[in-house]
């Protein structure tokens, strides 16, 4: 199973790539027809789940205490992330990867933004 780690060094593209991967059960891409498909799916599926996952995430006692502060995005880990997101109703999705992309948007911008 991939970890954190295994997502921090990839572009958003790439992982809305594995995740549309993963959701269609897709292995490695077969060409660049199958990742643009992979990586549209992954884009709408994160579009439409995002409020979701901000009310799990967000809503959360240890994110609770960042929300509307100065804080830094890091003071929030991504490794509680994962965690919040593993005990969620979205568990079979890859919480790592998922993680990964929510520190990219930064949790107070998630935790008030939208998904555009």
């Amino acid at each position: 199973m991939a970890t954190v780690a295994d997502y921090l060094d990839r572009s958003d593209e790439e992982l809305f790539a594995l995740l549309g991967a993963q959701l269609l059960g897709g292995g490695l891409f077969f060409g660049p027809e199958d990742e643009e498909a992979y990586r549209r799916f992954g884009r709408q599926w994160w579009d439409s789940h995002y409020r979701r996952l901000q009310r799990k995430i967000c809503g959360h006692e240890m994110v609770q205490q960042f929300c509307g502060t100065t804080v830094s995005d890091r003071a929030i880990d991504v490794l509680t992330i994962k965690e919040i997101i593993d005990q969620s109703d979205v568990a079979h999705v890859n919480s790592a990867l998922l993680a990964v992309l929510v520190l990219r948007v930064g949790i107070g911008q998630f935790c008030a933004g939208d998904p555009g």
